[in-house]
């Protein structure tokens, strides 16, 4: 299913069953009608917030705490039907940003020892966090939201040797250049073959972005930028920088893409894959943007084009 489109809509998909018969056969007729129940099944409605609460703020959190009470945790064939089991996650997750970070981090451990009862239930839940907070094809990716699904996870003695490895190892990662602390910086060689660094970049506001040569989502952003009159306004006022950079090393592919890269950025390559090997930052795929402050603080991270120009409109 399309994340986007269960993320706008309820799609109303078919559900396929596995289906065998006891040691007592059911008739024909009664098992159509069983199966028939069960497609008639349809998403999973949260409970309200009662009538005594007051403030949109308290009715939110109370929601948000009580949302999986009537949730059917026990009939795997629910659970695993997309308009049920999946889609009330998108829900949940999309409560993620309207309350506390102590509440939102209580309901994550709340929601995964109710489905620790079954470990397909858990694994469910484990792959569809995954895949909402960190596939970078996800409308819903947050590093802030899936830094909080690993840690409760790394604690959660339901790991694999391997997997706890694997979520240990990318939990620093994931917690460098947050907003509100400063970029690493790194070191990068320059179109005509000066070396420089990130915090030699001088300006009010630094867009770092990390591409890769042919890449069409590169490719689109760069257009996307080099066309939209309020990016060029915020560069013209010598507002902003870009600092665009190749990871990867590769020199020979980087010059051949340089006349691809507009003539008032910043074309950067680091030729050790310092940022890569290091892990200096997460780059899950290109491009990966960030906004940085003067001093190079990090405003956004990991963000798209509009929020950087909603952020510019709202100076």
């Amino acid at each position: 299913m399309s994340m986007k489109k269960i993320w706008t809509v309820c799609v109303l998909l078919s559900l396929f069953l596995t289906y065998s018969c006891d040691q007592n056969k059911k008739s024909e007729n009664s098992s159509t009608n069983d199966i028939n129940e069960l497609n008639a099944a349809g998403p999973y409605t949260p409970p309200k917030a009662p009538e005594n609460i007051q403030g949109e703020e308290a009715k939110i959190t109370y929601v948000f705490n009580h949302f999986w009470d009537d949730f059917n945790f026990r009939d795997t064939v629910k659970v695993f039907d997309p308009n049920y089991g999946e889609q009330a996650v998108v829900d949940y997750i999309g409560h993620f940003p309207l309350v506390k970070p102590d509440t939102l981090k209580e309901g994550i451990e709340s929601l995964f020892n109710e489905a620790k009862i079954d470990a397909p239930v858990f694994d469910f839940f484990k792959y569809q966090f995954d895949n909402y907070l960190s596939n970078p094809n996800s409308p819903m990716r947050n590093d802030l939201y899936y830094e909080y699904f690993l840690e409760y996870l790394i604690g959660s003695g339901k790991l694999s040797p391997e997997d706890k490895i694997k979520y240990e190892s990318l939990l620093p990662i994931l917690r460098k250049n947050k907003p509100g602390t400063m970029a690493t910086d790194f070191t990068f060689i320059t179109a005509d073959g000066k070396k420089s660094s990130l915090y030699d970049v001088k300006a009010p506001f630094t867009m770092l972005m990390f591409y890769e040569p042919g890449c069409s989502s590169c490719e689109e952003a760069i257009s996307q930028i080099n066309t939209n009159p309020g990016f060029n306004a915020v560069i013209g006022k010598g507002a902003l920088k870009i600092l665009a950079v190749y990871p990867d090393g590769n020199e020979d592919i980087w010059k051949s893409y340089q006349n691809n890269i507009p003539s008032n950025w910043i074309n950067g390559l680091d030729p050790d894959q310092t940022v890569v090997t290091k892990g200096l930052y997460m780059i899950k795929a290109t491009p990966t943007i960030y906004l940085l402050s003067e001093n190079k603080k990090v405003i956004l991270k990991d963000s798209n084009l509009n929020q950087i120009m909603q952020f510019f409109q709202n100076i």
